[in-house]
């Protein structure tokens, strides 16, 4: 009898271990056309690389420590990386729980009731003993433990998404905010000479030497100004709000000391495109979903295999009016096989392959979406290179113009109307100088975030 259930068993081990997966061989979608073998917005600079490349703390590039003090806060209490930390730890129990269907189960039970009634004498019966059952069905446990643990490897690669889409937003944010700060400088200086100029014009009213037309122009730009002064202070207070949510805290307690805007562009590494396959993490997370999808195949695939048991139980019986107590035990082998199920294994096997068929095509587009960011950035930088030349020589004719244009006043060789004139495109000119450079520096950050940031897949797992 031994030597029976013992072939059995050797039997049936090399039956499953034959069989243990019936998923598709995986290998990742591929690309309609390949990848790139360049960009090709990035002007033909495909070998630059910086002395230090991208890493984990990226936005250290900028060399800002407000900056880095704030980042340090979010990375610690932003509630959307916390959900998203929550959502990984999940996937991992998962993943656990699914590896636990690889192992044996063993259990025990005991009860100890008592009985009684007329004409019987109340007595106890004491039944217990362990269990051990194992369900022999690899072709089914594996691949849905391999796909729980791609599911787990994508959860991680989204909270590295999540987290490098919180860094980004809270850069560009504070780039927003730096910019603003040195626009509110140019609009406070500006507004100094616009009271100059209405005093200049009122003395000049009252000695008849211009008309009130003359004063009232004045005066309405010198409103106008502070006019666009209030716009830019209103739309700074809700940036710092934005910054104070994202680093968790809240708006009515968070203030951000005014600073210039820095004038340093950093230069990025200008990576081949096909490192995006690795570097970003929304596409490493779209591509371990495929890998998920690939193995549910299997899975769905196991309805048409049989499940096969192995279970042993020892139970020990004994009652009060007993003189001994009784043994008995089970051990051998089990097996079910579904015979008919009115096609439902087709159509789950359909409608896994359909589900592949769906996150592959969803893997495709993130890839094309990554490279279009890419391009994006690229492009944004390279023009911006040549407006901000452009923007910075406009910015100097008009101080100058604005120079001659004052000087002339003050002579009575032109109309105040001619002063307002040459005062609007200045200010606009020195205005569009910080904007451009802000740009620029948002560009910076948007192509930091479309190459994957500083993303390690050895380092997705969240800090404690």
């Amino acid at each position: 009898m031994r030597t029976a259930c013992l072939f059995c068993c050797l039997l049936l081990s090399g039956f499953c271990g034959a069989c243990v997966n019936l998923s598709p061989e995986y290998a990742p979608p591929a690309i309609p056309g390949g990848m790139p073998a360049a960009y090709k917005e990035a002007g033909g600079k495909q070998d630059i690389q910086p002395a230090a490349p991208l890493h984990g703390r990226w936005w250290s590039i900028f060399k800002d420590p407000v900056l880095d003090g704030l980042m340090l806060r979010a990375n610690g209490a932003n509630q959307t990386l916390a959900a998203s930390a929550a959502a990984l730890r999940g996937a991992a129990a998962a993943a656990d729980i699914a590896r636990s269907a690889l192992f044996p189960v063993f259990s025990g039970q005991a009860s100890a009731p008592r009985a009684g009634g007329e004409n019987m004498r109340a007595g106890g019966r004491y039944s217990g003993g362990p269990q051990a059952s194992w369900e022999i069905s690899f072709w089914n446990a594996l691949p849905a433990y391999e796909a729980a643990g791609a599911e787990a490897e994508a959860a991680a690669a989204d909270y590295a998404a999540a987290r490098l889409l919180m860094q980004s937003d809270l850069a560009l944010f504070y780039v927003q905010a730096r910019t603003l700060d040195s626009r509110r400088e140019l609009y406070e200086s500006t507004l100094e000479a616009y009271k100059r100029a209405v005093a200049l014009t009122d003395s000049q009213y009252r000695g008849g030497m211009v008309t009130r037309m003359d004063l009232e122009q004045a005066r309405a730009q010198l409103a106008d100004a502070q006019a666009q002064l209030a716009a830019l202070e209103r739309d700074r207070a809700e940036l710092e709000h934005g910054i104070a949510v994202l680093c968790g805290q809240s708006p009515s307690t968070f203030d951000l000391p005014r600073a210039p805007l820095t004038e340093r562009i950093p230069v990025l590494p200008r990576e081949l495109p096909s490192a995006l396959l690795r570097r970003r993490p929304d596409i490493v997370a779209a591509e371990r979903r495929v890998a998920a999808a690939n193995e549910k195949i299997g899975v769905a695939r196991s309805a048409w295999f049989p499940a096969f048991t192995l279970s042993a139980d020892l139970l020990w019986q004994a009652a009060e009016w007993q003189a001994a107590a009784l043994y008995t035990w089970t051990l051998g082998p089990g097996g079910a096989l579904n015979l008919f199920q009115g096609g439902r294994s087709l159509a789950e096997n359909e409608a896994a392959t359909a589900a592949y068929d769906a996150v592959a095509a969803q893997y495709r587009g993130t890839v094309l979406q990554a490279v279009k960011e890419a391009e994006d950035a690229l492009a944004a930088l390279r023009y911006l290179e040549r407006e901000a030349g452009a923007r910075t020589e406009a910015a100097r004719a008009a101080r100058a113009a604005l120079d001659i244009a004052m000087s002339q006043y003050r002579g009575g060789m032109t109309t105040y109307l001619q002063v307002v004139s040459v005062q609007t495109t200045a200010l606009s000119n020195e205005s569009s100088v910080i904007e451009v450079r802000g740009r620029r520096l948002a560009a910076t950050i948007n192509l930091i975030k479309a190459l994957g940031g500083g993303f390690n897949a050895a380092e997705s797992m969240p800090s404690d």
